[in-house]
């Protein structure tokens, strides 16, 4: 489903928004207050920057992959296995039993056969991720994956082994501007057949494209999906201020236009990081409502009366 280019909004993910509660953010502060500099050398151990300048991204390596998923998913089977056992076989053995005690018999055994393996995988990536030092188990990726440059207007999506893209005359990364790039929603089935959607970069001339389902995740509607579009064109216009997410608040200061449009509007520098969970919780609420309300298809695409589309 592409999507036109222009006319974006002042909106943004819901995911983007709850994931840098103001609460975070002041723990991140607090976090860089008695570790100075720790911000700054995470990202460039683990390929990753959000700031004024840049946004890239890069994987976590796959040993950290595989202890988060055992964890997760060892957590999200046993809560399948415990529905299991209490809401559908205990009525059924309910209904059975001559007895309370041969209930209780049917329920151990069901659980002897469910519970073991995910209440081991869970218990097991639980201690791994939560307990044992974060060096052994967060470790960087091989290298980022892709970035958006607010400063320089360029798109790059990176080489992860040298001569990957020679086949297509590039020697090295893939770098291009971003007025290279259309965006698209792609939608994919679940294992139920629900659609899922996500947000490409796609570029127009080589086959190239970027997946930001690592930034938000899969999304049941697409609405979050037209929001991240208009999100990325309002941060790699440098005519516009950065978006006013809290995502991008402690930066807002060094981008020169950004800094300007604040003075002149008068707004807090510490509009999100201070603000309370009530308050915020209605902040998203309102921010929900307007990407809902977004009308992203119905927009004329200004791209095309420079390029021609076939």
């Amino acid at each position: 489903m592409p999507l036109p280019w222009g006319e974006a909004q002042d909106v943004a993910p819901y995911a983007l928004m709850e994931h840098y509660a103001p609460k975070r953010l002041r723990e991140q502060e607090e976090h860089e207050h008695q570790n100075p500099g720790i911000r700054a050398r995470d990202e460039a151990k683990f390929h990753n920057a959000c700031n004024h300048i840049r946004y890239r991204r890069a994987h976590a390596s796959r040993w950290t992959q595989f202890w988060v998923y055992l964890w997760g998913l060892g957590r999200g089977f046993s809560y399948i296995a415990l529905g299991i056992i209490f809401l559908i076989m205990l009525p059924l053995y309910a209904l059975r039993a001559e007895s309370i005690e041969q209930v209780v018999n049917y329920l151990y055994g069901i659980s002897y056969f469910l519970l073991p393996l995910p209440l081991a995988c869970w218990l097991i990536g639980h201690i791994v991720v939560h307990r044992l030092p974060s060096h052994w188990v967060f470790t960087p990726s091989k290298g980022p994956l892709w970035e958006l440059n607010r400063q320089t207007g360029m798109v790059t999506v990176f080489a992860r082994k040298p001569g990957q893209f020679r086949q297509y005359g590039i020697d090295g990364d893939f770098v291009r501007p971003f007025y290279e790039f259309d965006a698209a929603v792609h939608v994919l089935p679940d294992r139920q057949g629900i659609p899922l959607y996500s947000l490409h970069l796609v570029h127009r001339y080589h086959p190239f494209r970027i997946d930001f389902m690592p930034v938000i995740g899969r999304q049941s509607s697409d609405k979050d999906s037209l929001a991240l579009w208009d999100m990325w064109q309002n941060y790699m216009d440098t005519s516009k201020p950065l978006p006013d997410i809290p995502m991008w608040e402690e930066f807002r200061h060094l981008d020169p236009v950004t800094a300007e449009h604040d003075r002149r509007s008068g707004r807090e520098p510490r509009y999100w990081r201070d603000m309370d969970d009530a308050v915020f919780k209605e902040a998203v609420a309102s921010m929900t409502q307007r990407v809902q309300q977004l009308d992203t298809l119905s927009r004329p695409n200004i791209m095309a009366s420079h390029v021609l589309y076939l």
